[in-house]
């Protein structure tokens, strides 16, 4: 037996369309997860941000805020160091005289000092980027 005769007696047909089936139900699967793929890649994204907007979240957690406590600063310990550079510049001098030379002999915190002396009266402005010392 040979040709369709042969198909029919072999439940050929039942195959075939069986077969044509399977391929197309496949295909239509195939073609539904890719029409359906940029719901997915969205889904997973949020969840990628979700979780990294909760890492950033514990990095970024506000914490305490740390002060550091000023140097303990003693003005007439201030005017005792700075006193005989003073002598030593001659009156009327320039703070940034005072300042570098104050540096060369490694004062500690030449700025707080001069900035100390200035407000409590010590060193006088005389105009003209000149200052006295006042005792």
């Amino acid at each position: 037996m040979y040709g369709f005769d042969a198909i029919s007696a072999h439940n050929g047909w039942a195959m075939a369309i069986t077969g044509v089936l399977i391929v197309m139900s496949g295909l239509a699967v195939l073609a539904f997860v890719i029409s359906q793929l940029h719901k997915i890649a969205a889904f997973l994204e949020k969840g990628v941000e979700k979780r990294s907007a909760k890492r950033q979240a514990v990095k970024t957690a506000p914490k305490e805020a740390v002060v550091p406590k000023p140097p303990a600063f003693d003005i007439d310990e201030a005017r005792a160091r700075l006193k005989p550079l003073v002598a030593e510049l001659g009156e009327p001098f320039e703070l940034t005289n005072l300042y570098e030379l104050a540096n060369s002999v490694e004062l500690p915190h030449v700025h707080l000092s001069i900035r100390s002396l200035r407000e409590s009266g010590v060193i006088v402005p005389t105009g003209e980027d000149r200052f006295v010392w006042r005792d």
